[in-house]
């Protein structure tokens, strides 16, 4: 939809929702709480209405700028983490992938932040934890800053998303207990996901003060099984193929490869919040609590495909796009085609643990908090590969946009080959590889307010210090063999016996072949077989980072292996300030940040070679500013300046490299990345009225210098090797610039009589008007595609509900704009980078309250099933692919006691 649409859709929302009586409260306390007996509104569902109320409570409330989902908005719509929970939320856009929410993206900038109940939480090696990981059941509420203040830790120059997890001190005094079991059921891979929660607390009184404890269990199995047609990376041929084109289309542009896809397996997640509250006196609160999300995961890769390059093939009935230049379709006529399956099976293990203590004393002016934590997790993976090529196999056909796929595929036609028989199939390559992740962090905080005053100008003093120690670090390796030429082995003569699967893809409109590959229950029965089959038959000298003979693959010293350590200080101080402009009232935050990174990392080039040691050594201060000018009390006007930073990931900012002596090409870190640091301007005018309603327009400007994106460099020297070298490594592009709008409209038709006053409407925009970074192209002549990965010019969301005690309903409509995917910086000045279509979604959930204790929810997702397609330029010169996006049908109890 054009934004013009969008603008008068908006303007028409706000005008209808203006019209209802306005019941809104004045607000004098900026950090105000809510009252602690009215807390089982988080585990009792008290409707869409409670729920409406309470984010925009916070808005209103808060010094920064932030949008939330409160436990029971997330509970009542069909959202299984806590990406899905936020797809709502003004200014956030993400990805599906593997039947659920994946990566967040804020204001079109993807590098964000995350919390859970405040304190910063990774992954791995990297700065933020993985949001699908974390259940929506756990939930309390999840809010997304979009600006910070110097009490909030530095990161995540998109902004932060913080997970707050319920506490025994939020319920109601007495026992407490809820539970939910759901069902999903999806059209694609025709899958069925379980999903069960439970809750159990008790808060009560003793003679040494009152006590809370909690325990809340979630556990999780998404199955999943996505198709797909894709095609790999456009370039200009060379070799056989450039010789066998015409002198007029010798520059012509061609994919490197086209596949069919499936991509299937399942997810469990068993994960935990227990926590314990105890307040000896009306004064002090002690905390401990632990928390655990974890993921095993099982994903089976498999893939038909056609390389259009890198053979003896010859091209013919070459036919063009409309561009002159990118081609259409063709014949590829030559001998032994790299054309078959290929299939990759990985078990991954993802365990993320947090323990932390807290104590907080108060009196009528002072409030001191201080805090210990520890955030462990562990990321393992190994996989089993394999590359299979038909024998005498002399010809295929591509057509980039045939009418025999679906929305403009690409489609191979296999000529000369019968794909149904298993003995034209041959392995040509078979790898085994371990990756192993670990992360642990400790964290020390003290916090510190002190209320001067409630009508001077500084109202109030905060001021406190943080220090973290994480250590972390990867282990990766792996081997592969080849077998070619007197090798070569036929599918059914390798050691794995018969065992292989028939595979195919379910892609609507799209006639999809039959192929085989070895079955991964037969890879791991006979595996000493196969390391033995490949000692002795291996045509590759080349192994990887260990050999077939090792029961287990190395993955000690080089190949991508590092260490690092980092220490963080950072103090800060703010000041609560109040005046009048004029008949004004006017207040705000204002202080600085103040932090300092030290550390190192550790890897060697090879597995022989001298350990290298890279210093990290980060310092910047962060000052912010806000103001908040309440023209009436329900209009008021939010202004901000922050300064932020995003420090590069571990294995962004080490030596290590990882090489291949085929190509003489590799990939590896870099020594001299920088942080990126950001500087950003926002400003929102809100108007508050009725219980809940809300509308509101705000613009913003953020200037990022030092975003980090991957480089190609060519003919570069790599210490411990000879010779020079092509590597893909991260760097800093030039600055970049982030401009938009948001807009917002929410509330209930208070205003219409009867059951019609059940009704409300919100509508949410983003307009993003400029998404630009300057990234470092190769040979750069100061012009190319410069549009920020991940940013859609336009995003929106639609909403309709009906809400009483009894009964409840929800139709929401979410659109995205296209958006650039991948930046490739090494031909063409990005001319064929990746772009994502638009995408939507129509999601219903209704839900049916017989008795107080108990709900019952019907729910449905991408209802219109809208699929992602994509292609290669932003001017649509290729299609770059298809991928299948499931229909969900979502069916759930919930109690609660």
């Amino acid at each position: 939809m054009k934004l013009k649409s969008i603008l008068l859709t908006a303007t028409g929302l706000a005008a209808a929702m203006m019209c209802a009586p306005a019941f809104a409260q004045d607000t004098t306390s900026a950090t105000a709480a809510a009252p602690a007996d009215d807390a089982d509104a988080v585990v009792v569902v008290k409707g869409i209405r409670k729920s409406l109320q309470s984010a925009v409570n916070r808005k209103r409330k808060a010094a920064q700028i932030v949008d939330s989902i409160d436990a029971e908005d997330a509970g009542k719509l069909p959202d299984n983490n806590v990406a899905e929970a936020i797809s709502r939320v003004t200014g956030v856009q993400i990805t599906r992938e593997r039947g659920e929410g994946g990566s967040v993206a804020i204001r079109g900038m993807t590098d964000i932040q995350t919390s859970v109940n405040g304190k910063a939480t990774n992954s791995g090696t990297g700065r933020a934890a993985g949001l699908n990981d974390v259940p929506a059941e756990l939930l309390k509420s999840v809010q997304v800053y979009k600006t910070r203040t110097p009490d909030q830790e530095e990161g995540g120059i998109a902004g932060t998303v913080n997970v707050d997890l319920r506490r025994p001190m939020d319920l109601r005094k007495g026992w407490t207990a809820a539970g939910s079991v759901r069902n999903v059921y999806s059209n694609v891979g025709e899958t069925e996901s379980p999903y069960i929660s439970g809750l159990i607390a008790n808060r009560f009184d003793t003679t040494v003060g009152e006590m809370g404890f909690l325990l809340n269990l979630s556990l999780q199995k998404n199955n999943y099984g996505e198709q797909y047609v894709e095609s790999e990376t456009p370039r200009e041929f060379w070799d056989q193929q450039l010789a066998s084109l015409p002198a007029n289309q010798k520059n012509i542009v061609g994919v490197y490869k086209v596949r069919y896809g499936v991509e299937r397996g399942y997810v469990e997640r068993p994960s935990y919040n227990a926590a314990f509250q105890w307040r000896p006196t009306e004064n002090l609160t002690l905390l401990m609590e632990a928390s655990q999300f974890n993921a095993k995961e099982h994903r089976q890769l498999d893939v038909l495909e056609a390389r259009l390059k890198g053979s003896n093939a010859a091209l013919s009935d070459v036919v063009l796009m409309p561009d002159g230049k990118s081609l259409k379709s063709a014949t590829f006529t030559g001998t032994d085609l790299p054309i078959g399956p290929w299939a990759n099976d990985q078990a991954i293990d993802i365990e993320n643990r947090r323990l932390n203590f807290e104590a907080v004393w108060t009196n009528d002016r002072w409030e001191v908090d201080a805090g210990i934590s520890v955030d462990e997790n562990n990321f393992d993976m190994e996989w089993y590969r394999q590359t299979i090529r038909f024998s005498a196999a002399t010809q295929f056909k591509i057509d980039m946009n045939s009418p025999n796929s679906v929305q403009g595929a690409p489609y191979v036609e296999y000529t000369g080959i019968n794909l149904d028989d298993v003995n034209n199939y041959y392995l040509n390559e078979f790898e085994n590889g371990k990756s192993f992740e670990d992360s642990k962090e400790n964290v020390w905080q003290f916090n510190a307010s002190y209320r001067v005053s409630d009508d001077k100008f500084i109202r109030s003093v905060k001021f406190g210090a943080q220090h973290k120690d994480r250590q972390t670090g990867r282990a990766y390796g792996y081997r592969y063999a080849r077998f070619t030429g007197a090798s070569a082995v036929k599918l059914v003569n390798f050691p794995t016996g018969q065992g292989y699967d028939a595979v195919s893809i379910k892609v609507p409109g799209f006639d999809s072949p039959t192929w085989y590959r070895l079955n991964l229950d037969s890879i791991i029965e006979n595996f000493d077989d196969i390391r033995a089959y490949a000692v002795a038959n291996k045509t590759n000298t080349f192994t990887g980072s260990g050999g077939w003979a090792d029961e287990v693959v190395t993955t000690e010293d080089g190949f991508g292996s590092f260490v690092a350590t980092e220490k963080n200080s950072a103090i800060y101080a703010q000041i609560n300030y109040g005046f009048n402009l004029g008949s004004f009232p006017v207040d705000g935050v204002i202080g600085a940040r103040s932090t300092s990174t030290q550390g190192d990392s550790t890897t060697k080039q090879n597995p022989s070679a001298e350990p290298v040691n890279a210093p990290i050594d980060y310092h910047f201060i962060l000052p912010s500013a806000t103001a908040i000018v309440h023209f009436t009390p329900k209009l008021q006007l939010r202004l901000a300046y922050t300064e932020n930073v995003q420090r590069p990931n571990f294995g962004e900012a080490t030596s290590w490299v990882s090489l291949d002596t085929g190509c003489r090409c590799g990939w590896g870190g870099n020594t001299d990345l920088r942080p990126n640091h950001e500087k950003s301007y926002d400003a929102s005018l809100e108007y508050y009225f009725g219980r809940g309603g809300i509308v509101s327009f705000a613009t913003y400007l953020k200037k990022p210098d030092g975003f980090i994106t991957w480089t190609h460099e060519v003919n570069v020297p790599v210490g411990g090797y000879e010779g020079v070298w092509t590597i893909d490594r991260p760097t800093n592009a030039g600055p970049g610039e982030f401009k938009g709008y948001e807009f917002a409209a929410q509330g209930f038709f208070d205003f219409l009589p009867g059951n019609w006053a059940n009704f409300g409407a919100s509508f949410n925009a983003t307009y993003n008007d400029k998404a630009e970074i300057r990234y470092p192209y190769l040979n750069d002549t100061g012009l190319g595609d410069y549009n920020a990965i991940g940013n859609s010019k336009s995003t929106y969301n639609l909403a309709l509900y009906y809400d009483t005690p009894q009964f409840s309903a929800r139709v929401a409509y979410n659109y995205r704009d296209s958006y650039r995917d991948g930046a490739d910086l090494d031909y063409a000045q990005g001319l064929y980078s990746l772009y994502v279509e638009p995408t939507s979604r129509l999601d219903v959930a209704v839900n049916w309250t017989p008795i107080k204790q108990l709900t019952l929810a019907l729910e449905g997702t991408n209802l219109l099933e809208n699929n992602t397609q994509r292609f290669w330029g932003e001017d649509k010169l290729l299609p770059m692919g298809i991928r299948v996006q499931a229909r969900t049908i979502q069916v759930s109890a919930r109690f609660r006691y």
